[in-house]
């Protein structure tokens, strides 16, 4: 633990951080805050700070349970586990490309329209729009990224208000004719004033992007985790029913989301420290997930671990919404890629995205044989 001089404690150890998590007097304040957006046209910066701060991500009881709650029936285990058939037959049309484009890129054939394609089945995003849009998505988390410069914080302001504009007219649309989704759902709570129209904006923008962005990263982090520990590749190989268990590992040893951070809601104690209302709280979860005093060997992977919970999809009230259904993608996709490709391997220099906060690659060449 460390105090920086701005005042900000920094926690990084696991014990530390599942206590930030869970503490009541944590919750979430404006990290959406940045230097440069002050030389940002301030009536854009105004209307997607609005909407952001009005979704699930941001708010505090009792907004934030009521959202949840609208949008939770869809991520539970039970209605995730009715996707297992689907998610597989995907996950093998998917793997025929990877087969008939030898040195491939595995996050633009793979990873990315994997979770985009399931994200968009449970919403009701017609086909047309879907990849377009998921690279706007990939510009607005940036405004969640604690170094992002001027150019890129604009990019994200923008693709945010781009994102609102679609998402208004589509859910105008599921008002006028709904379907069997999960938006039509959201329009018919709000005609019961469950929840307002930024709100209901809001969200829509939030389960677009948070379905798809960080399974994108578990994914290509996975697959590279286990290219270059090719030992426990070969563990996975011969024992498939490992792999609900290997993805826990992967997710620890390199998950998508490196930090977050909590803010004090009011004047409280944590880890010996005191807090004022305001003080924010940044957790290293990446650095928990390698604590030693939690974790044995923890900069060794291993896909027969078994030491308990990690922190890659975080914890308390945030814990992630959807978990299960970043796990079934997950699942599926190693236990059918194994056993149907006898030699998995680079097949060029893969290439990280840049940050801090979501870690993931923006080029994995891959090449697969029988």
């Amino acid at each position: 633990m460390l105090v920086t001089r701005l005042g900000n404690v920094v926690l990084s150890q696991f014990a530390d951080i599942d206590a930030a998590m869970r503490h009541r007097a944590l919750g979430k304040g404006d990290q959406t805050t940045s230097t440069h957006l002050a030389r940002l046209p301030q009536e854009q910066v105004r209307q997607a700070l609005g909407r952001l701060q009005r979704s699930m991500l941001l708010t505090n009881p009792p907004d934030h349970t009521r959202l949840r709650r609208l949008v939770s029936a869809a991520f539970t285990p039970r209605h995730v586990e009715r996707l297992r058939g689907s998610v597989g037959a995907l996950v093998d049309g998917l793997l025929d490309e990877l087969v008939d484009q030898p040195g491939a890129d595995f996050v633009s054939t793979v990873a990315l329209p994997l979770p985009v394609t399931v994200t968009c089945d449970l919403l009701g995003v017609p086909e047309t729009d879907r990849l377009g849009f998921a690279s706007l998505v990939r510009d607005m988390v940036e405004i969640f990224e604690p170094f992002a410069d001027a150019e890129t914080v604009a990019r994200a302001v923008v693709a945010e208000g781009e994102l609102a504009e679609y998402f208004t007219g589509l859910l105008a649309d599921k008002r006028r004719q709904p379907g069997d989704d999960l938006l039509s759902r959201l329009v018919a709570s709000r005609a019961q004033d469950a929840l307002d129209d930024t709100e209901m904006v809001a969200t829509a923008i939030l389960l677009f992007a948070a379905g798809f962005e960080t399974t994108v990263n578990l994914l290509s982090n996975g697959l590279h985790a286990l290219l270059t520990h090719p030992e426990q590749l070969a563990v996975l190989r011969r024992d498939p029913d490992l792999v609900p268990g290997a993805i826990e590992e992967l997710l620890r040893f390199d998950p998508p989301v490196h930090l977050t951070s909590r803010t004090a809601l009011e004047s409280c104690t944590l880890v010996g420290v005191e807090l004022t209302p305001g003080q924010m709280v940044v957790v290293l979860t990446a650095a928990a997930n390698r604590d030693p005093a939690r974790f044995t060997e923890p900069d060794r992977l291993d896909v027969t671990r078994d030491e308990g919970p990690n922190l890659a999809f975080g914890g308390g009230i945030h814990f992630c919404l959807g978990a299960p259904l970043a796990r079934l993608e997950a699942a599926e996709f190693f236990a059918r890629l194994l056993p149907r490709f006898s030699h998995i391997e680079l097949a060029g220099p893969p290439r990280r995205r840049a940050g801090r906060a979501l870690r993931g690659f923006a080029e994995l060449p891959v090449v697969v044989s029988p």
